[in-house]
């Protein structure tokens, strides 16, 4: 690892050694004055917040404050052109004389633009870059807007329907638990399918499943997604694929998400505070969960339970109404010197699962400090610290566990279960606890330099630190040993896990013209990212007496162990672009990488890029008056993703020689040749603007293909190695559209109604499994296949169609689905495809009703189709517990299905299910006070908010929850939908306070 540590430190000190090299008069040595004005709706005359003012050629800029107030200090002194620029609005210009020491004023109207081409993108570019020059779309959701309008509290809720081509794959209704997020569909067998995410230009830790094991076969469920407060966010940025992502090489290949987290604006201070309260709850228990049967007393008597009518008859709730609590403050302001951003937050929430709840703090400090027009630095700490208490659930026991799978022979005589499978729900709260506790903490540094006019450079330096402490433990109190047999000995288990994530970045560029009216662009940039992952974990069992909860303390089964993982890239890229009249733009791009896990015989990895992107309506040519702008672009790009640390590599573990002596035995033969994954992709697609602006669509089509995938292949044992290697041999294939439409049907200038509207295909096919195998498949877990032909992680499996019953209901001459249409012996029966894992097609709709310019209705829709999930509590219930209906009573129902059930477990049909559905995601209420009744408070700005999420959700799914599933382990991971005793997605309802003073 020492060429790497080298490495890095010399592209850091040259990066810093460049940009330092050219110094720039101090901002007191010029004659300077300021620049002041307001920023409205042209018609409405409502103010707008958030837009970016600027003085071209002088580095000055800020952002409008929530009146649409805004102040430049530090322009130089002359005729000025300031320039204001807004998502979803026309940019806005105006000239203006600044004189030494004086002030200017600049209102500035801007019209609404459907289609934003000169609104300013950071993520996958040299430097800052306005949309009109790219060849692939940029999704951008804007973050600070949907706070004010939607109760969501993480990352994820923020970004699940509202990008095209994002999908959310929701896990569990537990507060801090995690999201997997797929963008175009999945592109890896083996690897992690997860985008990478930066905060403000640094890479941080995006962990899916992490916590303590709460789930069966090692799934956890909490997720660093929501570690990232939505108060704080700005906007976010997302890169799709390859086309996009080139520029950040290795491990980039699904897609990028960028989050912008806010910045101070100049002006006075301006404090903000805004108070959350809320309420969730596990929604309809008795329309959704179940009757269990059983025969009582093995007499042929069936008897059937509703445990939740049950014990709402003894006057008991199983799950409880969940508090949500959250409180946010934040100051901004500055001058032309310095501005800054400070926030603080506090969270104390508690969930439907009474062993559900969460504790946070957290901070943000942002600063922009501009010595001269020439340079200016951005510096962000970001930190979060507190517990979560989590339950146990999805077959790992818990509230869900001996609720879902109630059965009526624990009501006989005196059994202490009242009913329910193994403890009531005070014994799983009295023998039980599992949390995390975390500290994280988040820090970025990036320095803009322009020393000339035509030279412009960046360096950006950052670390994000992840702490965190995973418990579980059950206690040695003998009160529940009716319950649980270890009660009277219990156990602990600790694993504290840090993650550290490091970021060197560095870009210059120069732009010069080449004839009049062409401008050629070079940039030249390289990166360092690190990361550094230890885990320390220690067991121990049998406490000897009540009380002691230390690992210390017990007696029996003590066992520890230390791991440290390390993962370095380093990657150098060069870029050129050509700008015709700002309206017909060329680039090509090639980055070049190496990374620690590369085998030791396989070189530097190289990825090219080539764009086009054609603003046609400022053509002389253009005549077509209702479509007043048309942008056409196409794009073509590579990028990877890096195989796991030590899959290439040659490894050994200890075991016990003869005579007891220490010694190694082969554990992982390695591949000297692994390379990393490839990611290719070909974009093509327009934006536009219609009816004046008034209405904009933006259209892509994709085809991506993974080349040197991944994959496991046996290893002959004649080699000394036992097991499998890993080797690049599969291809995968996604493809698809996506479209974005929105318009504002109805504007006055008191109201309004704004419209969104997006869909998203993917077609995801596995192309090839190289020579891995003798067959056209591999298995990917129970009832999972990567098939040639079809979606990779596809569900397969033998499925009955017909059978008789005999007269003791037993299930005979079963007959399944041959694959061609028609019917043979199951026992000759081939396994056949069931559904894809991951939606074919998901979108969604949104409308926001603006009325008297105070009060506004907002309301969302989203869906998912094409798609199956595993019904897990089926599974169980019937095929392991015997507690269906079915079970009892098989003249009722359909042979075929009695058949998959009596068999239990050959045949999946039963089990997999379509998962579409059409959710009533969120709806709220917003009322702005009357400037006059928030001034008697001393308050600037005042308002108040009604939310409600997850409000009703259409499906024909048979199990509990269509989203709902496991959310890491063999039964969650890359692939698999699987649904078992998971709290599914909660209702909530929130009413906030917002007051700016």
């Amino acid at each position: 690892m020492g060429q790497f540590t080298r490495a890095r430190l010399t592209l850091a000190a040259a990066a810093v050694a460049v940009l330092l090299g050219v110094g720039a008069p101090p901002l007191h040595a010029q004659a300077t004055g300021t620049v002041r004005g307001t920023v409205t709706e042209a018609g409405s005359q409502r103010a707008l917040a958030g837009a970016q003012v600027t003085v071209p050629g002088t580095g000055r800029r800020t952002v409008t404050g929530s009146g649409g107030e805004y102040l430049l200090a530090g322009v130089p002194a002359g005729s000025q052109t300031v320039r204001v620029e807004l998502i979803g609005y026309s940019p806005g210009e105006r000239r203006v004389t600044v004189a030494p020491g004086g002030t200017a004023t600049a209102d500035l109207e801007l019209g609404q633009s459907a289609v934003a081409l000169d609104a300013l993108v950071v993520t996958g570019t040299a430097g800052e870059t306005r949309q009109r020059s790219l060849g692939t779309t940029v999704a951008r959701v804007d973050a600070a807007e949907i706070a004010e309008k939607a109760p969501v509290s993480t990352v994820t809720q923020m970004l699940n329907g509202r990008a095209a081509g994002v999908t959310i794959i929701n896990t569990t209704g537990m507060l801090g638990g995690g999201n997997r997020v797929r963008i175009r569909g999945a592109k890896s067998f083996s690897l992690s399918n997860e985008p990478l995410v930066y905060i403000d230009g640094v890479r941080v830790n995006n962990d899916q499943s992490t916590g303590p094991v709460n789930q069966a076969f090692g799934s956890r469920s909490l997720s660093r997604w929501n570690d990232i407060n939505p108060e704080d966010i700005e906007s976010i940025e997302i890169l799709k694929g390859p086309a996009a992502a080139t520029l950040y090489g290795t491990e980039a290949s699904n897609g990028v998400i960028q989050i912008i987290t806010k910045r101070g604006r100049s002006g006075q201070p301006r404090i903000t505070a805004t108070v959350k309260q809320g309420a969730n709850w596990f929604a309809n228990q008795e329309g959704r969960l179940w009757e269990n049967y059983f025969d009582v007393g093995r007499d042929g008597t069936i008897e059937s339970i509703d445990i939740v009518e049950l014990e709402k008859s003894r006057g008991n709730q199983i799950w409880q109404t969940g508090h949500l609590q959250d409180y946010d403050l934040s100051i901004s302001g500055g001058a032309d010197l310095i501005r800054y951003y400070v926030a603080g937050s506090f969270e104390n929430s508690t969930g439907a699962d009474p062993e559900n709840s969460l504790r946070h703090w957290g901070g943000r400090a942002n600063v922009t400090i501009a010595p001269s027009e020439k340079w200016d630095v951005n510096a962000s700490l970001g930190y979060k610290t507190g517990r979560t208490n989590i339950a146990l659930e999805a077959g790992g026991g818990g509230l869900t566990w001996t609720t879902f799978f109630a059965r009526p022979d624990r009501l006989v005589g005196d059994d202490p279960r009242r009913g329910f499978y193994s403890g009531t729900p005070e014994a799983y709260i009295g023998a039980f606890d599992s949390w995390q506790d975390l500290a994280r903490t988040t820090i970025s540094f990036t320095a803009n330099h322009r020393p000339f006019s035509w030279f412009t450079h960046r360096l950006t330096l950052g670390q994000d630190l992840t702490r965190e402490q995973d418990n579980e433990i059950q206690y040695h109190d003998r009160q529940w040993v009716r319950f649980f047999s270890f009660s009277d000995r219990g156990y602990k288990e600790m694993r504290e896990h840090n993650v550290d994530y490091s970021t060197v970045d560095y870009t210059g560029t120069v732009s010069l013209p080449v004839r009049e009216g062409l401008v050629s662009s070079s940039s030249l940039g390289g990166q360092m990212y690190r990361r550094e992952d230890h885990v320390l974990y220690a067991y121990g069992e049998n406490f000897p007496v009540p009380g002691l909860t230390s690992i210390a303390a017990t007696t029996q089964g003590r066992t520890n162990n230390e791991s440290s993982v390390e993962n370095v890239t380093i990657g150098v890229f060069a870029q050129q672009q050509f700008a015709w009249q700002d309206r017909l733009f060329l680039t090509a791009a090639l980055r070049a990488d190496d990374n620690s896990a590369f085998g030791e015989e396989f070189d530097l990895v190289t990825y090219p890029k080539l764009s086009a992107a054609w603003v046609v309506t400022e053509e002389p040519f253009w005549r077509v008056n209702f479509l007043n702008t048309l942008k056409l672009r196409a794009a073509y790009g590579q990028s990877g993703q890096q195989p796991e640390a030590f899959a290439a590599i040659r490894t050994f573990r200890a075991v016990t020689g003869p005579g007891d002596v220490g010694t190694v035995t082969p554990q992982n033969l390695g591949n000297p040749k692994l390379g990393p994954e490839r990611g290719k992709e070909f974009e093509v697609g327009f934006d536009a603007g219609l009816l004046n602006d008034r209405l904009s669509v933006e259209f892509s089509y994709y085809d991506q293909r993974t080349t040197d995938a991944i994959l496991e292949r046996e290893i002959a044992p004649s080699s000394g190695f036992s097991g499998r290697q890993f080797v690049n041999a599969g291809e995968i294939r996604n493809s698809g559209i996506e479209l974005l439409v929105r318009g504002e049907p109805w504007r006055t200038d008191r109201h309004g109604l704004e419209t969104s509207f997006h869909f998203a295909t993917n077609n995801n096919e596995v192309v090839s499994l190289g020579d891995i195998t003798d067959e056209d498949f591999i298995s990917a877990g129970t009832y999972l296949r990567h098939q040639i032909g079809h979606p990779v992680g596809s569900w397969f499996s033998r499925r009955v169609v017909s059978a008789t019953l005999d007269q003791k209901g037993i299930a005979r001459n079963l007959m399944c689905d041959n694959g061609q249409g028609g019917a043979v012996a199951c026992a000759d029966a081939p396994q056949i495809y069931l559904g894809r894992t991951v939606p074919r097609l998901e979108g969604g709709f949104s409308s926001t009703l603006r009325l008297f310019n105070n009060i506004e209705i907002f309301g969302q829709l989203d869906f998912k189709t094409g798609f199956s999930k595993l019904d897990g509590n089926l599974r169980v219930r019937c095929y392991f517990f015997s507690e269906c209906r079915e079970n009892w009573f098989p003249q009722e129902f359909d042979p075929a299905r009695i058949a998959e059930i009596q068999a239990a477990g050959p045949y999946g049909g039963t089990l997999i299910d379509d998962a579409d559905f059409l959710k009533f995601r969120e709806v709220s209420v917003a009322y702005q006070v009357p400037s006059a009744w928030a001034q008697r408070v001393g308050a600037g700005t005042a308002a108040v908010r009604v939310a409600g999420r997850n409000l009703y959700t259409w499906t024909k799914f048979d199990g509990l929850e269509p989203e709902s599933v496991f959310n890491g382990g063999s039964r969650g991971g890359n692939h698999s939908l699987w649904e078992q005793n998971v709290l599914p997605q909660l209702q909530q309802v929130v009413v906030s306070l917002n007051v700016s003073f």
